[in-house]
């Protein structure tokens, strides 16, 4: 798997800035990097109008800033690789707009080196996490070049082409120890429990017995076995909020990174996936990379672009 163009949001910042490098050099160095900011400047309230230059002065003022602070980006990273994109509006629309226009394979945006850095980031995050026709990898620190932890969230739906693409490419790039992780969600099992009863017309709900682990302990098994390299990775299954189970697990592991799907679902299954993704990105104190179901095709991931 090769990374042919990544588009980075960038806000200037330093982690923003880190995570520019980090991109270049280490996760896809012979990648074209597109870096985008977006220029939104707020309207004052109409009574304090009168105190500030017009809104069309400030955002000119505002776009001369961003246009110098990206150029200064791009020689970083040179002529040959780098593409500038400074857009007017709002931020999660501008990098989902341009990963559209080139056929980006992924998105990366940089967050702080702190839990509250990251939560400040949430909204832009989880709306780009959204929208965005590629996956999205939030960056809250680089990944170590060697030894790092991969998380990988899987449904029931098993281990999809593009959840074990990039896995296997995160756990090949940074020589990393991969966990795979299901978590059965403690209030569906108990309303089949309990309407199982109704059909058996006992009762008590029945007991699941270690049986029912055993054989979710077997299935995560044979689908680490299928999808992902045995020597490295590990299966586990947990029972519970699947959020909650998968940032406990996270913290737990000392992952490095959290990889988990987004579906291309509608109504509640929508609601329910996204809610999901939504607060691990949210909760998470480490990297997180959202790939949308289906993204690009994971065999099309390497092949020639249309030029942008």
């Amino acid at each position: 798997m090769v990374l042919q163009r990544v588009v980075v949001g960038v806000d200037f910042s330093a982690p923003s800035e880190a995570a520019v490098r980090w991109v270049a050099r280490e996760l896809a160095p012979t990648a074209d990097v597109v870096l985008v900011h977006a220029v939104d400047v707020p309207a004052p309230p109409s009574f304090l109008r009168g105190r500030f230059p017009s809104r069309d002065t400030l955002a000119g003022t505002a776009r001369a800033g961003a246009d110098a602070s990206l150029r200064e980006l791009g020689a970083i990273l040179g002529p040959e690789r780098s593409h500038l994109e400074l857009r007017d509006g709002r931020a999660d629309e501008a990098i989902a707009a341009v990963a559209a226009a080139y056929h980006a394979d992924l998105v990366v945006l940089g967050a702080g080196g702190d839990t509250s850095a990251l939560h400040a980031l949430g909204t832009t995050a989880e709306r780009v996490a959204r929208t965005a026709p590629a996956p999205v990898l939030l960056a809250r620190q680089p990944l170590a070049a060697r030894g790092a932890t991969v998380l990988v969230a899987m449904d029931d739906d098993g281990l999809t082409p593009a959840l074990q693409q990039w896995t296997t490419f995160l756990a090949a790039q940074f020589d990393a120890a991969v966990t795979g992780l299901h978590v059965v969600s403690e209030t569906m099992l108990g309303r089949l429990v309990s309407l199982a009863a109704v059909v058996a017309g006992t009762p008590e709900p029945p007991a699941l017995g270690v049986g029912v682990v055993e054989d979710a302990n077997v299935w995560m098994r044979e689908l680490v076995a299928k999808g992902l390299d045995s020597t490295r990775t590990r299966g586990e299954v947990a029972y519970g909020d699947p959020a909650r189970e998968i940032l406990a697990t996270a913290e737990r592991l000392s992952a490095t990174v959290i990889v988990l799907g987004r579906h291309r679902a509608t109504g509640v299954r929508r609601q329910l996936l996204g809610s999901v993704a939504d607060r691990v990105v949210r909760g998470a104190s480490c990297s997180v990379l959202v790939v949308t179901e289906p993204a690009i095709d994971a065999a099309s991931v390497g092949q020639e672009r249309p030029a942008a």
